[in-house]
């Protein structure tokens, strides 16, 4: 049978509304069972379904967390602007209250005896506490005469916590004086090497004359009148 003769019989066939049915539906049957666009053996079709709704799972975390992500970074700001704003509040604490802060540790490292005694003009040894002794009178008169007893009994014994008194008593007269419109005492500047002169100096030793070699406290002095309150301890 030709070529040409076998189509015309495919062809009538076809005409055949039976015929052509049950051809459209092997076709279909055989088309289902062919590997999808991009399948392999590795990914069966059977797992696709399952691989597309990991995505989608996966797309949906990705969401979550992107949100989550936008959340801490706004969160991030307001802390960033909070640090920020303590950081200025403690600058300007430290700046206000340092010097308090830093005296008062040095007040709690005095020995024993020292710090038995100045519960005696600091009875309330707190931080506030310690600073309103110690601008009242009698307490900075009690500071000075300790001082300088322990300066000369053995200053060089006791030279840790006569540094740590002259320190806070310096403090305490420039506080007491802040409380006036202007200063009521004004420290000496009583120097190394400047001339031994007893109207502003006490020398520790017994001599009377010479150079200065070591200025262990300040004198004070009444600003109205230029009046020598406290000499200065000195060693010539």
């Amino acid at each position: 049978m030709t070529s040409q003769k076998m189509y015309e019989l495919f062809m009538k066939a076809l005409s055949d509304p039976g015929i052509k049915a049950e051809l459209m539906e092997k076709i279909s049957a055989a088309s289902s069972e062919l590997d999808l666009e991009g399948q392999t053996v590795l990914f069966p079709k059977d797992d696709i379904s399952a691989l597309t709704n990991e995505n989608a799972e996966l797309s949906r975390k990705i969401a979550l967390l992107e949100l989550e992500n936008s959340r801490l970074a706004g969160e991030n700001v307001n802390l960033s602007a909070r640090l920020a704003a303590c950081r200025e509040e403690l600058n300007e604490y430290v700046s206000s209250y340092g010097s308090q802060i830093s005296l008062y540790k040095k007040f709690g490292k005095l020995s024993p005896m020292a710090a038995k005694t100045a519960e005696g003009f600091f009875k309330n040894n707190t931080l506030t506490g310690l600073f309103f002794c110690g601008v009242q009178t009698e307490n900075l008169r009690s500071l000075r005469d300790f001082t300088e007893r322990l300066i000369i009994e053995d200053y060089e014994k006791n030279l840790p916590d006569i540094a740590i008194l002259d320190e806070l008593y310096v403090y305490l007269l420039s506080c007491y004086n802040s409380t006036f419109t202007a200063p009521v005492y004004v420290l000496t500047d009583i120097k190394e090497g400047d001339e031994y002169s007893e109207e502003y100096c006490h020398n520790t030793g017994k001599a009377k004359s010479g150079k200065i070699s070591r200025v262990l406290m300040q004198g004070c002095i009444a600003a109205a009148n230029s009046k020598v309150v406290r000499k200065a301890i000195v060693r010539i």
